[in-house]
């Protein structure tokens, strides 16, 4: 199965068409395939860019699943013109992270483009009041954060919708996550670079109707480039996170005038490790400044990308963590190391999520229910974890004799300095 999906992944690449490979799938294999394109996210690409290539009972669920997902934008819509019409009256500030502010260069259609929460960012001093609003309008947190994280936990309404087989449902309530910062240092233990500055380059945007406060355009991709990593280095990346930022690079891959005006920016190595991802798995197009800080990373960055770079891509049927090795390979200092492994190997603060939290009143035979979803999800965590250990260690010594091997190319130690783009 891992290669029918690494075959999906091929079949999306940006430098030809390869979509005739779908072609060899069966019907088995789609039933098989589909439930992991919905959880990849790639479902929606897939029909967008594929559909004549695909079975006619795939192409008509994918194309109820684009449907159902333009239904879903429109709710999107109207919720997030309820909330900032709250923060208007507060007086409330704030920027729009994602959605909405991707198109057009992250995606050709922000109708087919899969969305189940509203991020927003506000700054430390007025995190609160957005709180408020947000909550005045219906909404409340569902559960605790179960790690550090660079917002509050998620905030949903209890609507009393109860969660299917169905990714696309347009009867799905949105969540909403209020951001209070753009990197969380303390759990990754290496920083991109300040994400200060982000908040006073901030702009006005425009999507048909609503106008929305957002990143400019160069802090935007920078922050697109760190929520991936971020999701690389913690085990939980989804493939459509890679294939936004490589549908941008293919996009501006002839851009001399943007990629000059990123460049001042002062970007890092940070962002040239998901340019390398992108390019790894979906074959896109790099302008030359971006290729030239992909050749600024380290040398063990780009071994790990010899041996690695589709590990992640391969977790759910395979379990293994080697992205770790990547991580440390980008971490200074033993404690900040240990602080990586031990998060990594001995997970402790994972919670399950709450079943039907959508549900206003569970009933005594609902949170009994949800007792016995508790038990057997990390239970099921559990075993994953301890099915990852032995290919933990398998990879540590595959990387260890990486490391040890002449470099295939000479390259600075570090990750390149801020003004390497320059």
């Amino acid at each position: 199965m891992t290669s029918h999906l690494l075959t999906v992944v091929r079949s999306l690449c940006f430098s030809r068409d390869r979509t005739a490979e779908l072609e060899t799938f069966s019907d088995a294999d789609w039933e098989a395939l589909l439930p992991l394109c919905d959880r990849s996210h790639l479902t929606l690409p897939l029909g967008v860019r594929a559909i004549h290539r695909l079975p006619a009972w795939v192409r008509e669920r994918i194309k109820r699943n684009l449907a159902d997902n333009a239904m879903r934008h429109t709710r999107a819509d109207t919720a997030y013109r309820e909330i900032a019409a709250a923060f208007a009256a507060r007086g409330v500030e704030y920027v729009v992270l994602k959605g909405f502010s991707q198109y057009p260069h992250y995606c050709s259609n922000l109708r087919y483009r899969p969305q189940y929460d509203l991020d927003i960012y506000c700054p430390p001093g007025a995190i609160q009041g957005a709180l408020e609003c947000v909550t005045g309008l219906g909404y409340t947190f569902f559960r605790r954060a179960n790690s550090p994280m660079d917002h509050l936990p998620p905030l949903i309404r209890k609507t009393g919708w109860r969660p299917g087989t169905d990714y696309f449902d347009p009867e799905m309530p949105l969540t909403v996550e209020l951001h209070f910062r753009f990197w969380d240092p303390e759990t990754e233990r290496f920083h991109p670079r300040p994400g200060e500055a982000f908040w006073a380059r901030r702009i006005s945007e425009r999507y048909g109707s609503l106008e929305f406060p957002a990143l400019s355009p160069d802090d935007r991709f920078s922050y697109a480039a760190w929520h991936l990593i971020r999701h690389l280095v913690r085990g939980d990346l989804r493939a459509y996170h890679v294939y936004e930022i490589a549908h941008f690079l293919d996009a501006t891959a002839t851009n001399d005038e943007w990629w000059s005006g990123w460049s001042r920016s002062r970007p890092s190595g940070v962002e040239a490790l998901a340019f390398l991802l992108a390019r790894e798995w979906f074959d896109c197009r790099l302008h030359p400044l971006a290729d030239r800080l992909v050749e600024l990373l380290p040398s063990p960055v780009h071994r790990w990308f010899e041996d690695f770079s589709f590990s992640p891509l391969t977790a759910w049927e395979h379990p293994n963590k080697d992205e770790l090795f990547l991580h440390l390979s980008l971490v200074h200092g033993f404690r900040d190391r240990i602080h990586v492994l031990r998060r990594r190997l001995i997970p402790i603060r994972f919670q399950p999520p709450v079943l039907d939290a959508h549900v206003p009143s569970p009933s005594r035979g609902l949170r009994w229910k949800r007792g016995i979803f508790g038990v057997w999800f990390m239970a099921k965590r559990s075993i994953f974890h301890l099915r990852a250990l032995f290919p933990v260690l398998r990879s540590a010594i595959r990387w260890h004799r990486a490391l040890v091997r002449q470099p295939s190319r000479r390259l600075p130690r570090k990750l390149p300095s801020e003004n390497a783009a320059r």
